[in-house]
Order: structure tokens, then C-alpha cells, then sequence
């Protein structure tokens, strides 16, 4: 057995895990943010995205348009398909920095203001309270020590912007779907209230006058009609010629 042999298995090992951290970083920091995006693309359609969060590690997104009325959940990427919800149903958000609820705004609720982060964190995880039985809530870890390598954010400082940015965007989404509440399409307008006059009379008892008697008009007095003149006899211009013959 050559005494190099080793070495090349070896060297090949190695470049082989060489190739497969590449492809695992290259794979999570552009091709699965790529396709996640796509995927939030196609659910807020022509609209643009006010507030956005991607991570790959864990095949999860989420984005955000008030203009479009639209909030996409993506979980499970590949597996799930995004789901679509209306601004009326995201009901509140919370801000948890290590396993504590440091932010709260909720439609209906006592509210918890963001406070400063300190900059050493270990997790950051944003949760979104949806009006669905199904899924009343959206978690996602935003940032995570364990995932440097491959998380999305770069670094907490970054994943915590990005979080604080979701908190004042859904705070202001509340704000102005409860000041302003869009009509229900389709509902039957409301008939504007009968006034019912406080005092109605009472019906009089006189009958009331006998309407005039009707003059009948007379008719015209036809002339008479006129006899035809009578023919004098002398009238030689008006006799018959027979006579004559």
C-alpha cells in the first residue's frame, strides 16, 4: 500500500467538509432567503412589504403591508403553504428577550412599551397574535447564539432593529385600524330613524261641508234650417231643355 494513500483520503475528507460548509452557508444566506422572499412576494402580490423577517434555519417568514391590507405567514417553508391574514386579524405583538416579555401591544389589552435591549442577548424571539383558532399565534426566533453561522440576522443588534421596527409598525397598525375602521363590504346601510311627533291631533268629529251643486251647462240653441229657395217659374236658364226639344 503506498504510503501517500492516507494523505489523499484525508485531504479529500477534508475537502469534502469544506464543500458541504459552503454549500450549507451559500444554501442559507442566499438561496433559501431567495426563495422565502419569493414566497412573500407571491402572497402580497403587487404590494410592497412595510416590515419583513427571514429565517431560513428554521423555514419561517413573515411580512407585512398596511397599503395592501395583507400580513404573510410563512412556516414550514416547502412543506406549508404562506398564510394570508387582513390587518383586522393581526390582534397584537410581543417582544421576548430571554424567555422574558420585554414589549406588548395588543388590540384589546394592557400595553407594555419596548424597552431598551441590553446589547449581550442570547434570544430574540418576536410573537405575532393572530384572530384565527387555528393559529392564534406566530412565533419566531429571530436571533439565536446557536445559529451565528447561519442565521439571517447579523448579529442581536441587528435581529433586535429589526424586531423593534415590528413592534412600532404593528402598534401603528392598530392605532389606526381602531381610530378608523374600514366599512364591511356588502352589509345592508342602515334606514335613517322615523321622527314620531310628540303630539298627534285628534280626528274632528263635524263632517265636513257639502261640496256646491254642479251648474249644468246649457247647450247652444241649433239655428233652424234653412229652406232651399224655391225656383221661379219664369226661369228659362234654370228649366230642363225637354220641354223644349
Amino acid at each position: 500500500m503506498p504510503t501517500y494513500l492516507p494523505t489523499i483520503i484525508i485531504l479529500s475528507a477534508a475537502v469534502l467538509a469544506i464543500l458541504v460548509v459552503l454549500y450549507r452557508v451559500y444554501d442559507s444566506r442566499v438561496e433559501q432567503p431567495r426563495k422565502l422572499e419569493d414566497e412573500l412576494r407571491d402572497g402580497l402580490e403587487t404590494y410592497k412589504a412595510d416590515v419583513m423577517v427571514l429565517e431560513p434555519v428554521r423555514k419561517a417568514a413573515a411580512a407585512s403591508s398596511f397599503a395592501g391590507d395583507r400580513l404573510i405567514i410563512v412556516e414550514d417553508f416547502g412543506k406549508k403553504p404562506h398564510r394570508p391574514y387582513k390587518m383586522s386579524q393581526l390582534m397584537g405583538m410581543e417582544v421576548i428577550v430571554d424567555d422574558k416579555v420585554i414589549g406588548r401591544v395588543m388590540r384589546s389589552g394592557p400595553h407594555m412599551m419596548l424597552d431598551d435591549i441590553a446589547p449581550t442577548v442570547h434570544r430574540v424571539t418576536m410573537r405575532l397574535v393572530l384572530d384565527d383558532p387555528a393559529f392564534p399565534s406566530f412565533e419566531l426566533v429571530v436571533w439565536d447564539p446557536n445559529d451565528t453561522l447561519t442565521a439571517r440576522a447579523e448579529g442581536p443588534r441587528a435581529a433586535i432593529n429589526n424586531v423593534r421596527k415590528w413592534f412600532y409598525h404593528v402598534e401603528a397598525v392598530l392605532r389606526r385600524t381602531i381610530s378608523a375602521p374600514q366599512p364591511v363590504i356588502g352589509a345592508p346601510a342602515a334606514a335613517a330613524p322615523v321622527r314620531i311627533p310628540d303630539f298627534v291631533p285628534a280626528p274632528s268629529l263635524t263632517p265636513p261641508p257639502a261640496p256646491p251643486p254642479m251648474a249644468t251647462a246649457a247647450s247652444p240653441a241649433l239655428p233652424p234650417a234653412s229652406a232651399p229657395p224655391a225656383r221661379p217659374e219664369g226661369d228659362v236658364l234654370n228649366a230642363p231643355l225637354i220641354p223644349y226639344i
